[in-house]
């Protein structure tokens, strides 16, 4: 049951310093991370908005995503990727926008643009005037060199191209990133010319666990606000927006998996109000408490009760938060490993991340769990070719499960 909780970050929606916890949660960090491992999942006792109360700021999550280049080295869903999922997903945005504007020379911004997949996929439906901004220079980069898109290091507060008024403003799976939400709604409304569109997209909090089959998969590290329908339309109306359409959808991930998202387009309105969403801490509640009687958790207190020797393979944010989160962290854990090279340059609790190499030489009583949702066949079947002679544990469905 949710309890009172005084807020250490004012609700991004209303500013309230009044929440409701429903979870303590937390992640284990890269032993340089720039933002905090622990957060307290809240609902606003005044709005119903849900969101992190983390004791980091906006400058520690800048310092954060500049030094994560995950976003540029990474193939999965969310990395503004150039696979067929992801292409067609954004065939889909520019299909809802499209009908909207007037021209193919009207200037649109897409914000976070990572390696560039939207801004190709609007480039090739005719549009011309593309600008992109991201804040790793690796994608910046990316996108002005291989797609031959201008870009500029930029974020949601600190849009770039200063000389040019934007026609539309594109913030797909961005907004759940920042802690000063105000900030970025004023951002927006300054950069937007008067009769120009908004795009917003982002996962629906209200539809948690409905596509996933792991416990607390939906809850990321990074993703520091967590909206329904509802409580979107409720920021960027407070901030001067009127809705003009709005919907959602299941996100067709790389890894197999969906996400469940809700988008909105806004123009330039007046400020007006939306009532509270008390639904979304109710389904949020079920969420964790379904993800708290997973039987992964009795599977991870046995491994660490045996101490059976184990080597993680991805470490992605699932991983973090089960490793903070479970008993896994608890575990006789002898080596990380992960294929991506920006993280073999890291270290995790003291544990260096290492190639898939490192287990050539691991003996029979040793185990791998496979901490990737969606990669599980893919590794398991690159284990079988090295030649591993210990434990697959793949973390599939309602248990974890042992691969020969």
């Amino acid at each position: 049951m949710a309890r009172n909780h005084p807020l250490t970050r004012p609700c991004p929606l209303c500013s309230s310093a009044s929440g409701l916890l429903l979870a303590d949660l937390h992640f284990a960090v890269f032993d340089d991370s720039a933002i905090s491992g622990h957060s307290a999942l809240v609902v606003c006792s005044t709005c119903g908005f849900a969101f992190y109360d983390t004791s980091s700021r906006q400058a520690d999550f800048d310092r954060y995503y500049e030094q994560n280049a995950y976003y540029c080295t990474g193939t999965a869903s969310g990395t503004g990727g150039l696979g067929e999922r992801d292409l067609a997903r954004f065939e889909k945005l520019c299909e809802r926008i499209s009908p909207l504007l007037p021209h193919r020379q009207v200037a649109i911004f897409d914000v976070g643009c990572a390696k560039g997949g939207l801004l190709k996929v609007l480039a090739r439906n005719g549009y011309e005037r593309l600008y992109g901004a991201d804040m790793l220079p690796e994608c910046v980069n990316h996108v002005r060199e291989a797609l031959g898109i201008p870009a500029e290091v930029g974020s949601a507060l600190k849009l770039p191209f200063p000389e040019i008024q934007a026609d539309v403003l594109i913030y797909s799976h961005v907004v759940e990133h920042v802690i000063d939400l105000s900030a970025l709604v004023e951002s927006a409304r300054r950069k937007l010319n008067d009769d120009g569109i908004l795009y917003v997209e982002v996962p629906d909090a209200s539809r948690y666990g409905e596509c996933s089959t792991h416990p607390y998969q939906d809850l990321y590290l990074e993703h520091v606000n967590h909206f329904s329908p509802t409580t979107l339309a409720a920021l960027f109306t407070k901030g001067g927006f009127d809705v003009v359409l709005a919907g959602r959808y299941e996100l067709d991930a790389s890894t197999g998996g969906r996400v469940p998202c809700a988008w909105a387009i806004f123009r330039k309105g007046g400020a007006g109000r939306t009532g509270p969403d008390w639904e979304l801490q109710r389904r949020l509640t079920s969420y964790l408490s379904r993800s708290g009687q997973h039987p992964v958790h009795k599977a991870f207190a046995a491994l660490a009760q045996a101490r059976t020797p184990l080597y993680l393979w991805g470490i992605s944010q699932y991983a973090l938060l089960m490793l903070g989160q479970t008993a896994l962290g608890q575990c006789d854990i002898r080596g990380l490993v992960d294929k991506d090279p920006s993280k073999q340059r890291r270290t995790l609790l003291g544990w260096r991340i290492e190639s898939p190499e490192i287990l050539i030489g691991a003996g029979s009583e040793s185990g791998v769990i496979i901490t990737a949702p969606g990669y599980e066949k893919a590794i398991t079947a690159e284990l079988k070719t090295m030649g591993f002679r210990g434990i697959f544990l793949t973390s599939i469905g309602t248990k974890l499960r042992s691969e020969p």
